[in-house]
């Protein structure tokens, strides 16, 4: 179990046997997470946090696909601007998707990219 913070992006995160802090990499793919997780109007003290690609998950997939894209990328924008986002990936069938964000450090020299997978 990880308690000690060594970064300066970090948020405390459950964990089956308590709580654990995440950090760094790990932080960022727990708030994109957390973002694509949340629908729209659900969190009271911020009812514009979230997503609203959960409005398509019962379209057709040739309109659900490109609207999953644009409002997930919309509330990346929004909400994490740690960020840059290279794609949206949509994976499965109605209404079992999964959404798979490669993105990279908005401050990396590097430009290392990272995969964060979210299931709806």
């Amino acid at each position: 179990m990880n308690t000690q913070i060594q970064s300066t992006h970090w948020q405390l995160a459950p964990e089956a046997d308590g709580v654990f802090v995440a950090s760094g990499i790990d932080d960022i793919h727990l708030c994109i997470a957390n973002i694509l997780s949340t629908q729209k109007g659900t969190d009271i003290l911020r009812p514009e946090f979230g997503s609203d690609h959960f409005k398509f998950i019962d379209y057709p997939e040739d309109i659900a696909i490109p609207n999953f894209v644009r409002e997930i990328t919309q509330a990346l924008l929004k909400w994490e601007n740690r960020i840059v986002i290279d794609e949206v990936l949509v994976d499965g069938e109605a209404p079992h998707f999964t959404f798979t964000v490669m993105w990279q450090l908005t401050d990396d020299v590097y430009r290392e990219i990272y995969r964060t997978q979210v299931q709806a």
